[in-house]
């Protein structure tokens, strides 16, 4: 007869976390943040630590007198062996010196059966093919793997305020102490900066416009000045652009070297020297590029999460949303785009950064005089505008007027949609012979955009400074 295995534990372990906690004062604040009750294997020491969480909520020491009254009250002393069990916890405590050590091997442990569970329950279902769609499956699989390699929880549970003021106004004392400094990703235009404070944790960013006006090299603009100016770790996911043209535009942005030149291949010596330069620059950031044809979010998700795990991650750009598929069968194009940003807006979330998805608006602009994009010509786009915590709109006079030459290097964001901030308008300069977005060199004429502000810890102007290329 075959002996049925015992899921990983250490009874050890567990009783000298518990017994650490309750002979030393300081020790819950060590390792409350490791371990929840459900980490512990044998069920008379996930209700102590139950008890422990609630004295700790209360404010009240935790030891054997309190932990005796707490359960007694509760009616659960004798359910995990009564005052004598409690006491020779303690007993065999012999030092707290190594505390976090024993709640890692205990936290290990909880992790090893939780991965038993889910490998079970995955085997189940493949086998028994339960599944709809099969990406949807092995989306599932990783997310349930990762919840656990991440120490997260797709169940998390409900979090105390006194948790959320504490890291709240830790935040709040940081941008006190550093007035003027942007609490996000710089988007490497000063303007914008201002009315948005950068691109945050957790934010689906949406820059929608019209084809040709330029949203794929507004994209690759901060893309780039995040990657090489800020020195974060970026993502570069495009569906219609391959890697070699992604690259090639970013070498004659940040080489200002004529596009038609890259692609003739007619440099000069000194073309070749800023070639060079900007090609070594390149090389030392963190920019990855991906394009991947029929990429899916679920796709997006799997990469950037190994990604993260592997080196890091700071910011993803997509370029761009309605190009992508759901990667399953849905009723119509539009629930698809739904479901493509409900998923983008669910990776900023889970991985804790900011998605900058490029978006392309709809015909409507066209019929009208003033073909300024306003909010409702995305509104035709699935729940693009619910989900989206932040929608800004490209524009440039001079596609529909390109006989104005005083038009030629002006162009406009106009902010449509801000959780936590201004709507309004910036004014950028356009170098399309470059691919190449920056803040004006002079301040252009206002547009007819009006500017409202729903948060006053936000500068209410977007005026800029003058700017000279580096």
């Amino acid at each position: 007869m075959t002996k049925e295995k015992q899921a990983p534990h250490n009874i050890e372990a567990e009783i000298a976390v518990l017994g650490g906690i309750m002979l030393d004062p300081n020790a819950w604040t060590d390792i409350q943040h490791l371990l929840k009750a459900g980490s512990f294997y044998k069920p008379s020491h996930q209700k102590i630590f139950t008890a422990m969480e609630k004295l700790s909520y209360k404010n009240e020491p935790i030891d054997l007198v309190t932990l005796s009254n707490l359960l007694t009250n509760s009616n659960q002393l004798e359910l995990i062996g009564g005052h004598a069990y409690l006491s020779s916890i303690i007993d065999n405590t012999h030092s707290t010196s190594y505390l976090s050590q024993y709640a890692n091997i205990v936290a290990e442990k909880a992790k090893l059966r939780q991965l038993i569970n889910i490998c079970g329950d995955i085997s189940h279902d493949a086998y028994s093919e339960n599944f709809e769609e099969y990406p949807t499956f092995i989306d599932k699989v990783e997310s349930d793997i990762f919840s656990v390699t991440e120490n997260k929880s797709h169940s998390q549970q409900l979090t105390e305020p006194s948790v959320v003021v504490k890291s709240s106004v830790a935040l709040l004392e940081k941008l006190y102490s550093n007035p003027g400094q942007i609490s996000g990703i710089s988007s490497g235009f000063e303007a914008l900066d201002t009315m948005t404070s950068g691109f945050h944790e957790n934010e689906l960013i949406i820059i929608a416009a019209r084809p040709s006006m330029g949203k794929t090299a507004l994209g690759l603009n901060i893309a780039l000045h995040a990657a090489l100016r800020e020195k974060k770790k970026v993502a570069f996911f495009s569906v219609e652009m391959s890697k070699e043209a992604l690259m090639m535009r970013l070498l004659s942005n940040l080489a200002e070297i004529h596009a038609a030149k890259m692609r003739t291949g007619k440099l000069s010596d000194s073309d070749w020297t800023k070639l060079i330069d900007a090609a070594a620059k390149l090389s030392e950031t963190s920019l990855f590029l991906d394009d991947s044809s029929m990429l899916t979010p679920l796709d997006v998700r799997a990469k950037v999460r190994r990604m993260k795990k592997k080196q890091g991650l700071d910011l993803i750009v997509v370029d761009y949303l309605q190009l992508m598929t759901a990667g399953k069968k849905v009723e119509s194009r539009e629930r698809e785009v739904s479901e493509i940003s409900r998923l983008l807006k669910a990776v900023a979330k889970e991985l804790n950064i900011p998605v900058v998805a490029l978006a392309q608006l709809n015909r409507g602009v066209e019929g009208r005089s003033d073909r300024r994009p306003i909010l409702s010509d995305l509104r035709e786009s699935g729940s693009i505008e619910q989900d989206a915590d932040l929608i800004m709109m490209l524009y440039r006079e001079s596609y529909y007027e390109p006989d104005k030459v005083e038009l030629k290097n002006k162009a406009e964001i106009i902010i449509t949609k801000q959780r936590s901030g201004p709507t309004g308008y910036v004014n950028l300069a356009w170098f399309p012979e470059y691919g190449r977005f920056t803040n004006p060199v002079t301040e252009i004429a206002p547009s007819p955009a009006k500017q409202t502000t729903s948060n006053t810890r936000f500068s209410q102007s977007a005026s800029v400074k003058n700017w000279a290329p580096k």
